[in-house]
């Protein structure tokens, strides 16, 4: 893209900077909405992990190329067109590098009680013509000038989609207890691993943040994730010692007390191991491409 190679977003490089032509947000009730334009002149980072679903629907403009990938999920290269929804469920990592063109869409920021805590499913091009009509109202009323009579249409339209998401991607998906992570629960245990990179997890506690046994835990957690609760807990660690590396200077063993290793060898083995480079290495390989960039 724009003649250079550029990786998506990793949760560790700076993102790239987008060139937003116009936006409007507002919550209506319990939802979030943005009506946005954005120009993607240059490749430009679209990246999501809430707490909340994340619903995207494309309204018009062409976009050149554009690939996308889930933690769980659709990924490879994609085109949107004008109807075209994203559903990015809550604590799913999604990376996207867009350019070409302008771009005009919506988002909704959907609470997962909303969909009474229904785990959705990771979705790239899907179609709903209800929900693409409800979104493209939302940004026509965001961008007109403020009165009664709009704000009145706004929270109908807006009751209406609470409906519409409830019946169709809510009571139909497998309900907690079944085996299957809730989508809280997916947040929930985000949220522990996450925040918390030096913590010493194990599968009994993270098991009982959800109330499972392990045994159910970890086959759920997989489903979930795709990955084991383990492989999840380093990769998040080692994420961690990546954005540390990459900001400071702080000595790389106290970088590995830090997130959770026991010893700064286990650390550099599997440092190493997942970016190609030892932890000194690599700080200095990253610092040197930031200061190209900038």
């Amino acid at each position: 893209m724009s003649g250079q190679t550029v990786q998506l977003w990793d949760g560790i490089r700076p993102l790239r900077p987008r060139a937003l032509v116009a936006r409007h947000e507002r919550r209506i009730g319990p939802l979030g909405v943005v009506a946005a334009t954005e120009r993607l002149d240059r490749a430009t980072d679209w990246t999501f992990e809430e707490t909340h679903h994340t619903i995207v629907v494309h309204l018009r403009g062409r976009i050149a190329r554009m690939t996308c990938e889930f933690a769980v999920g659709p990924s490879g290269p994609v085109q949107p067109a004008r109807g075209d929804i994203w559903m990015i469920p809550a604590a799913c990592r999604y990376a996207a590098l867009a350019e070409g063109g302008e771009a005009e869409f919506v988002e909704l920021r959907v609470p997962t009680a909303l969909v009474g805590d229904a785990p959705i499913a990771a979705r790239v091009r899907h179609r709903d013509d209800f929900l693409f009509g409800s979104a493209a109202r939302l940004a026509e009323l965001l961008r007109a000038p403020a009165s009664d009579l709009a704000d009145m249409a706004a929270h109908a339209i807006a009751d209406a989609l609470h409906l519409h998401l409830r019946a169709r991607y809510g009571a139909g998906d497998q309900a907690a207890g079944d085996g299957t992570l809730t989508a809280s629960q997916r947040a929930r245990l985000v949220a522990a691993i996450r925040d918390e990179p030096d913590a010493q997890h194990s599968l009994d506690t993270l098991a009982a943040l959800v109330g499972m046994d392990v045994r159910r835990f970890t086959a759920a957690f997989r489903q979930a994730f795709g990955v084991t609760p383990w492989q999840y807990v380093l990769r998040a660690r080692l994420d961690a010692a990546a954005r540390m590396l990459r900001a400071g200077a702080a000595p790389v063993t106290e970088i590995a007390l830090a997130t959770g290793f026991a010893t700064p060898s286990h650390f550099a083995t599997a440092f190493a191991r997942r970016f190609g480079a030892a932890p000194s290495r690599w700080r200095a390989i990253s610092t040197e491409r930031g200061a190209k960039t900038d």
